[in-house]
């Protein structure tokens, strides 16, 4: 994929350019274009994992006629634990703060909160293999093969959730060590 990053800084208008020549100025312009290409990238994101969602579901309804009852409530888990995370991913944090903030998010903060995005693509294409795999198996694929492709789904999700918690304890200099 792209870095967007370059392609928000090559898009710049004039009014941009001029904004990067005022003093005090200059730091907004270059962090508010690294918001820009950090939510355009997470709407890239979003999208993908919605691709998965979709397959997830169309996956789930092969099931349900098969009658693989069995599987149904993993499958409907996995379901609600995509979508849930795919809304998680829309409003995530852009790296804002206020006038009188607990803690600043910098230049090099916005830039590691885009290579942490960049970071959950592997994830979510890994999420979109086992959807497809299970969208188009679901009518004949053995029902153990199913489950194994569900846990490792889950297992999947379940790292992305991990990962994206992360997110934001890491970009803010919140985690707690021991």
């Amino acid at each position: 994929m792209t870095d967007l990053r370059d392609k928000v800084k090559a898009d710049r208008g004039i009014i941009k350019h001029i904004q990067l020549i005022i003093p005090g100025y200059r730091g907004y312009r270059i962090k508010e274009d690294l918001r820009i290409a950090d939510r355009l990238l997470r709407e890239e994101l979003a999208n993908r994992f919605q691709i998965a969602a979709t397959s997830f579901e169309g996956a789930k309804k092969a099931m349900a006629k098969r009658n693989a009852i069995d599987l149904m409530e993993d499958m409907g888990e996995l379901v609600t634990r995509v979508n849930a995370s795919i809304e998680r991913l829309k409003h995530a944090e852009q790296g804002y703060t206020g006038i009188s903030p607990d803690y600043r998010i910098q230049e090099p903060q916005l830039n590691q909160m885009y290579d942490w995005d960049m970071g959950l693509l592997n994830i979510i294409e890994e999420l979109q293999r086992t959807a497809f795999e299970l969208r188009d198996g679901a009518s004949a694929l053995p029902e153990p093969e199913m489950a194994k492709a569900i846990t490792g789904a889950l297992r999947t999700i379940e790292n992305y959730e991990i990962i994206f918690d992360q997110r934001r304890e890491s970009i803010a200099g919140l985690t707690i060590t021991r």
